[in-house]
């Protein structure tokens, strides 16, 4: 029977190490950050000026400050399913509202950026049902309720602005803190 060279164990314990105590690669390239600034400069481009108008959805800051307050990799699982809950919104019925080539690639990025975070969790953890709720209530409350307008379209793309926001101030955060 054959021993493991010494080469092969120092492998294995770099692979561990690099899996487990030395943090998320995603994060610690900066790609998160990278990925979230042009999410935002394309949600920027997608309409015009933003609208001053507010929606009726309380937006969700308990639930950001709790996600402050987590260990690290809840924080990123918050992350990653809020931006899967902005990729689900923007997979509706935009009917042309804004570039389609644009909206393309915001969706593109943002898979991107999930996938990327993805690789960071080191275990599924259970979804935020606060969180789910919302981004229900902003779809039902804002673009079912005003028929998917325009109008409805710039409400929620202001809202996704305000969510974007605050996952790089997480994200800063949790990178510091990797």
């Amino acid at each position: 029977m054959h021993r493991p060279t010494k080469s092969l164990l120092i492998c294995l314990f770099l692979t561990m190490c690099d899996g487990f105590s030395m943090g998320c690669r995603w994060m610690d390239d900066h790609k998160f950050i990278q990925h979230s600034e042009t999410l935002m400069n394309l949600l920027n481009i997608m309409g015009g000026e933003f609208t001053t108008d507010s929606v009726d959805v309380p937006f969700p800051e308990d639930l950001y400050k709790q996600a402050e307050l987590l260990p690290t990799d809840d924080t990123i699982w918050f992350i990653l399913q809020t931006l899967d809950k902005i990729a689900e919104l923007f997979d509706g019925e935009l009917d042309s509202v804004w570039d389609e080539k644009k909206v393309e690639i915001f969706l593109s990025v943002l898979t991107s950026q999930s996938d990327g975070l993805q690789s960071c969790v080191t275990a599924q953890k259970k979804n935020s049902k606060n969180l789910q709720m919302y981004f229900k209530r902003l779809n039902n409350q804002v673009l079912k309720r005003m028929a998917y307008s325009a109008h409805a379209w710039e409400l929620v793309r202001k809202e996704v602005r305000t969510h974007l926001m605050r996952l790089v101030l997480l994200g800063s955060a949790t990178e510091n803190s990797i």
